[in-house]
């Protein structure tokens, strides 16, 4: 048995594939491939702490086999077995035995339907590979995965409100550091990194991002050496990884003495997600919630210099990856909201000649309202 006593506990473990067979069942699949890789480690991760790793050969995949009916197989790189092995409940196979494992599936499951996690990122070598093996199977892209990971246990919502804690720290540590004075984009990213990692991060959720005075007029851009400036906008996007979990983050904010155009950013961006966490409730559609964010921004004059006035979506689901795939919190998105839901809600203004910022916060739907993870104040001047 691998220990887990580090890791995903077993109920966790058990309550997940429980979970995930039930949706399987329901959409009329037979099992499921769920496919992850080292940037979209979710559909692996959800089931194992086993994480594919940056590369570009097998290490930088794996694949789970669900049967609605059966035990699950992990397929992973070959260089990455043994750990795999360490780390994983059930048993554990190398890549290059998934055709072989897909084609015993099929014998057993002919003429039934498999669905696919990860459909829009796998490798067409790999996914060519797979359908050679399908024989009478059908292989159908699905969203049941998904579904089951938008909720969260509470576990996992710990795991989150620890990551957010430490995505607050970072923005702490880069308001500590201007208190000395002006500093560079690098310099700020750089010291919220090393304020998440001594905090207690795995690592960062993703590279982080500082973008100060014109540069913040970029949505999203990574820093450079332009040190900031009195009456700047400063754009930030910064998460930590925790145990797996990641908070997808950050705060805008206003350097120094600024004028009444830089002002009236921060205002409408900041309001427009104050909106959105006063409609947040279980039973709100995503695209209802969505509405509310966008509206705002539109009323407040900002409809040409924001993707979420433009209709783009003011937030996403979070979890295992900084975006995953339910709720997305856009037009035309049905998904109705239910208790520990984890997603993001922000807002972005980008005007040019001016700046901008995105204010966001990291959401847990609770019975009648939502619980926002991260702490750190929305309007900020340093």
């Amino acid at each position: 048995m691998a220990d887990l006593s580090h890791g995903l506990p077993d109920s966790e473990v058990t309550t997940r594939i429980a979970n995930t067979r039930e949706a399987l069942a329901a959409d009329g699949l037979c099992g499921l491939l769920a496919y992850g890789d080292a940037l979209r480690t979710a559909n692996v991760g959800y089931f194992t702490d086993f994480r594919p790793l940056d590369g570009v050969s097998d290490i930088a995949m794996g694949v789970v086999l669900l049967p609605v009916d059966g035990d699950p197989i992990l397929f992973v790189g070959g260089s990455t077995f043994t750990w795999a092995k360490e780390v994983t409940p059930f048993e554990v196979r190398v890549v290059a035995d998934l055709p072989d494992a897909v084609a015993e599936f099929a014998r057993r499951h002919g003429g039934q339907e498999l669905g696919l996690a990860g459909g829009d990122y796998i490798p067409m070598r790999l996914h060519r590979s797979i359908e050679g093996a399908l024989g009478s199977l059908r292989l159908r892209d699905t969203i049941a995965l998904a579904r089951v990971k938008a909720k969260k246990s509470d576990w996992e919502v710990e795991q989150l409100r620890m990551a957010s804690s430490l995505t607050d720290a970072a923005i702490g540590a880069i308001r500590d550091a201007l208190a000395d004075g002006p500093r560079s984009e690098r310099e700020l990213s750089r010291a919220a990194e090393i304020a998440m990692l001594q905090g207690g991060a795995d690592a960062v959720g993703y590279r982080s991002m500082v973008q100060a005075g014109p540069r913040s007029a970029h949505s999203l851009a990574l820093p450079t050496d332009r040190m900031l400036q009195p009456g700047d906008l400063v754009m930030t996007d910064i998460g930590a990884r925790y145990r797996g979990y990641v908070a997808d983050g950050g705060r805008g904010f206003g350097y120094g003495e600024l004028d009444e155009a830089h002002q009236s950013v921060i205002d409408a961006s900041v309001g427009a997600v104050e909106a959105g966490l006063a409609a947040v409730r279980p039973g709100i559609t995503a695209d209802a919630l969505n509405a509310v964010i966008q509206s705002s921004l539109v009323e407040s004059g900002y409809a040409d210099y924001s993707n979420e006035a433009k209709g783009h979506g003011t937030g996403h689901g979070t979890g295992m990856d900084p975006e995953e795939e339910l709720p997305w919190i856009a037009p035309g998105q049905t998904t109705v909201l239910e208790k520990n839901m984890v997603f993001t809600l922000k807002a972005t203004i980008t005007v040019p000649g001016i700046g901008g910022l995105r204010t966001e916060r990291i959401v847990r739907v609770s019975e009648t309202g939502c619980d926002t993870l991260d702490r750190f104040p929305m309007k900020l001047n340093f």
